[in-house]
């Protein structure tokens, strides 16, 4: 038996959605799992990013969370004694793209395959925000497109409404140095000044409008935020400058990736190069290498193939 999956990179908050807003892209991580009856010898591969720095075995996050929903759905029948398991990565690490949200629905949707899908795709989003601490890059990575999560009362079940995929590109400039998502999140602070949660609050107001409406002219303004991006730009070097570059270049809005350092921005396709080589010329300026992807939308979340 063998499973693969393919899970696509995401992009959270896109600026004042803390947590809530959330989009697929078009870039992917693939995990393949063969179970081996009688296997004397197994094994566990990485390509791609992270093949030299990424924890292999049971230290790995894919199997750390294969491990956890074989848990929950009572099976002990499969190990890595008897698994061969390859991942490859196309996905930077710790750049505000959801890599390792990838893992965590890779390694549920293959352990759930491996035990005849007894989990179906809402409880598969339940058990991944549980295992990640928030929806807003797993959501997108299962369901595909533009996504708001809001979470019940009880704090046990996603709910999730799917926007209009906007038709634009979304240019990605990922810096060559690493934010983690544990110290990017400790650098939010937990108070804020009522007058900055009505301004985000606004914000996410204007920014479901412009994506329900098609209205892009808004995006300048909707994808303004003051809970989050402040304080992280601090340890992101000339991300305003990033910003309005992108700007100036006819990108329609702008914003961190995630927790970054990742920069964002969208606009329609015909400007995407020039927005893409705006962006680039700043952080050149810094000294800071990176890498550039101009991408669509992805509408169809993570899939067996």
């Amino acid at each position: 038996m063998k499973i693969k999956v393919r899970v696509p990179s995401s992009t959270a908050n896109l600026g004042p959605g803390f947590d809530v807003f959330g989009a697929a892209l078009c870039l992917y991580n693939e995990f393949e799992a063969e179970y081996i009856s009688n296997a004397k010898k197994t094994t566990f591969t990485i390509k791609g990013e992270g093949k030299k720095s990424l924890d292999i075995g049971k230290k790995s996050l894919l199997w750390q969370t294969m491990q956890k929903t074989f848990k929950v759905l009572g099976e002990t029948k499969f190990s890595l004694n008897n698994l061969n398991i390859s991942i490859n990565n196309n996905i930077p690490l710790s750049g505000g793209l959801g890599s390792s949200s990838t893992a965590i629905v890779g390694g549920i949707i293959l352990a759930n395959a491996l035990c005849k899908n007894k989990l179906d795709k809402s409880q598969i989003a339940d058990l991944a925000v549980k295992i990640e601490g928030h929806p807003d890059n797993v959501i997108p990575a299962i369901f595909g497109g533009l996504c708001i999560c809001s979470r019940d009362e009880d704090e046990n079940h996603e709910m999730v409404i799917n926007l209009p995929i906007p038709k634009l590109k979304v240019v990605l400039c990922v810096p060559a140095f690493e934010l983690r998502t544990k110290h990017s999140r400790q650098i939010v602070p937990k108070i804020f000044a009522i007058n900055d949660v009505v301004f985000n609050m606004s914000r996410v107001a204007l920014l479901t409008a412009a994506f329900c409406c098609a209205d892009y002219s808004l995006l300048k303004q909707a994808m303004q935020d003051k809970l989050h991006q402040p304080y992280r730009g601090k340890v992101i070097p000339a991300m305003n400058e990033v910003f309005q570059a992108a700007l100036d270049a006819k990108a329609f809005g702008v914003f961190l990736s995630g927790s970054g350092p990742t920069l964002a921005a969208l606009c329609a396709d015909k400007n995407a190069v020039n927005v893409q080589k705006a962006m680039k010329n700043v952080w050149k300026k810094e000294n800071i290498s990176i890498k550039n992807y101009i991408l669509d939308f992805d509408i169809k979340g993570a899939i067996t193939i």
